[in-house]
Parts: structure tokens; sequence; C-alpha cells
């Protein structure tokens, strides 16, 4: 894919969604024509099209949210399907995962992962920071729960809000922490299907994984 801007409000109809890398979008990033959307909670939407959580370009409103913020993780699936109708969510979704976060990750194991991930989420997201939110997290690079963060709308405060009715304002219960954990790790599970509990001690073993992943 050639070297261009990132991709701040719709993208291009020329440029295909499989040829979109992280460093091409933002939350805010669409491509309506092809059903990738961004859902908006500002007032800019309901003066636009008269209500919230509807696509800031064009006003879609597909989403079932009673039936993600009520389900929890019962709706996993469900709320999965529905995160990928966001470009954002749908490229970290399938985006390749870079070497050195795969071999982190097979390193340290689920158990370690999940760790690593309850440290991050409360270090980014535990409490909202006006002047951070929304850059707190890495697009992707050398932690895979950088990627999951993205793709489960647990990246920032306002996605949180919005995907999750999780009030942007009032810091995270231990149990509201949990419930982000686990959908972080769900990512994880499924982006790398077979992940030890422990992880792999093995280094060759390990750079050998990582390198025939993707």
């Amino acid at each position: 894919m050639k070297e261009r801007k990132k991709f701040k409000r719709v993208v291009p109809e020329e440029i295909k969604i499989t040829d979109l890398t992280v460093l091409d979008i933002t939350c805010g990033t669409t491509k309506c024509s092809e059903g990738f959307h961004c859902y908006s909670q500002k007032k800019s939407s309901i003066r636009k099209f008269g209500k919230e959580r509807v696509c800031k370009e064009c006003g879609a409103d597909l989403i079932d949210w009673e039936r993600i913020h009520k389900g929890g993780l019962k709706e996993v699936d469900f709320i999965f399907e529905s995160l990928q109708s966001e470009i954002i969510r749908h490229v970290f979704w399938h985006t390749p995962i870079q070497e050195d976060a795969l071999e982190k990750t097979f390193a340290n194991g689920y158990d370690t992962t999940k760790a690593i991930a309850l440290k991050l989420l409360k270090a980014r997201i535990g409490k909202y920071n006006y002047f951070m939110d929304g850059r707190q997290t890495p697009m992707g690079k050398d932690e895979i729960v950088n990627y999951a963060q993205h793709a489960t709308a647990t990246c920032c405060r306002k996605c949180l809000e919005t995907w999750h009715n999780i009030n942007m304002e009032v810091p995270l219960t231990e149990e509201q922490l949990e419930y982000c954990a686990e959908l972080v790790m769900k990512y994880i599970a499924r982006r790398i299907p077979g992940l030890t509990k422990e992880g792999i001690t093995d280094e060759e073993q390990v750079k050998k994984l990582a390198r025939e992943f993707n």
C-alpha cells in the first residue's frame, strides 16, 4: 500500500478496506458506502440526525444498543460482530499483529497477558482524563492489549461509554475493569487461538510461532 495521510474522516472510494492498516485510520474514520461507520454520542449527531449513537457521517442507526448494554459477556458474540461495523474496530479485528507483540504474548501466556491487560486498563481508562482521552492507547505496536482495546472499544472512556454504557466521568469499579479485561482476553483468544495458560519458555519456539502466525 502506498504511503498516504491518515484518513480522519471518509476513506476514499478507491481505497479498499482490506488495504487499510491501523496507521491509516482514527476513531472517526468512516466508509459508509461499504457499511463501515462511526457511531457518535456527540451533540452534533442529535442536531444533525435527531438521535445519538448513530453514524456521525451518514446517520445509520444499525446497532441494537439495548441488547449490547444489557447483555454483558453473555452477548459477547453479538457485541464483537456489532463492533466490526465501525471501521476502526474492523481493522483491528483483521490487521496482522506485529511479530514483537506476538512473541511477547506467546511467551507470557494467557494468565500473564490478562494481568498485563488489567494493569494497562486501570492505568489508561480507570479514571477519565479529559486531556488524554482518545490518545492513551497506542495504535498496535508491540503490545497485543493495544490491539484488543481498540477492537473491543475499551481504548478510551468515550468509546467505553458509547459501546458499553459505562459513564465516562465516573471511575471504573473493579467489576467494570474485570469486564473490560474479559473483553480484551476474549479478543486475544480469538486472534491467537491455542494460547497456552502459562506461556512458552523456549525462545526459538516463540520466535518461530510469531514468524509463522500471520
